[in-house]
């Protein structure tokens, strides 16, 4: 089969499941699946529907929002005199 055929968007109560290959493209800035695979083992959720993948757009874009850490700021420590 080829990669090129266009696959339906699936719409899903208050969501819509997409492509794996459209997912990387929109959500993951376009990494390679190989790096949505590894994400999979993370928790980045996924369905296979008549042999292709296809991954909740929300429910993805939520899973990677999730996973960005912010840096605490380092304290400043006050002079006294």
């Amino acid at each position: 089969m080829s990669e090129s055929i266009a696959s339906p968007r699936i719409d899903v109560g208050d969501d819509v499941l997409i492509p794996d290959v459209e997912f990387c493209t929109l959500v993951l800035g376009g990494a390679n699946r190989r790096t949505a695979k590894r994400y999979e083992r993370e928790g980045l959720p996924f369905v296979m529907v008549a042999g292709r993948k296809y991954r909740p757009l929300g429910q993805g874009r939520a899973w990677l929002a999730s996973r960005i850490k912010v840096r605490k700021a380092p304290q400043r420590h006050r002079r006294t005199s």
